[in-house]
């Protein structure tokens, strides 16, 4: 039985192209599943000084909102505690980081709550709780505050992460799709092709 050489040229020319179009889709699902850089994600609280939940032994002077993107607009910061707003004058900007000049305030529970835009546009929202006095030692609030920012701190690496990942995984499986597709128009093509 003989083989027709151009046949056999075609088939072998399609083999290779279906085997790249493959190959490339199994990179492409590879990348989809490695972690996203914190540049993709959107600008998110980093740290605070005061830290969520941190209990302090006075009111600090100042407070500072450290983000993982710089900040273009400030909307609000707003600190307040028992005996009402603590915020002196208007916030600061220096890249990523955002500080507020604070009076001096009582023992107590304070909410700082903020409102900025991030550089990609988006706005970044939310509050921290933290208490002042009622009863704390130095050395008991410098070990809830270093906690606090710790816990913090490694929440926030997860979640850009999962981020990615949530946008990563359907960028992936579409432009595999994609690959797909133009690889059986490509193939649907060379048959329709006189020869």
């Amino acid at each position: 039985m003989a083989h027709d050489p151009f046949r056999l040229t075609v088939a072998r020319t399609a083999a290779r192209h279906l085997a790249g179009v493959f190959a490339l889709g199994l990179f492409t699902a590879f990348l989809a599943w490695l972690p996203a850089s914190p540049a993709a994600a959107h600008g998110d609280l980093v740290s605070s000084d005061p830290p969520a939940d941190g209990v302090l032994t006075a009111l600090p002077s100042r407070a500072f909102l450290t983000f993982s993107d710089s900040i273009t607009e400030v909307r609000e910061i707003a600190v307040s505690g028992p005996d009402g707003s603590v915020t002196n004058g208007e916030p600061t900007v220096a890249g990523a980081e955002v500080q507020q000049t604070l009076w001096a305030g009582p023992a107590g529970t304070y909410t700082m709550e903020y409102f900025v835009v991030s550089a990609d546009g988006h706005d970044v929202r939310g509050q921290i709780r933290f208490e002042v006095g009622l009863g704390a030692s130095a050395s008991e609030s410098d070990v809830t505050a270093g906690e606090s920012g710790a816990s913090a701190a490694a929440g926030t690496g997860t979640d850009w992460r999962q981020r990615g990942r949530d946008v990563a995984l359907p960028g992936g499986v579409v432009m595999l799709a994609a690959m797909t597709a133009l690889a059986l128009l490509h193939r649907r093509r060379e048959r329709a092709e006189p020869g």
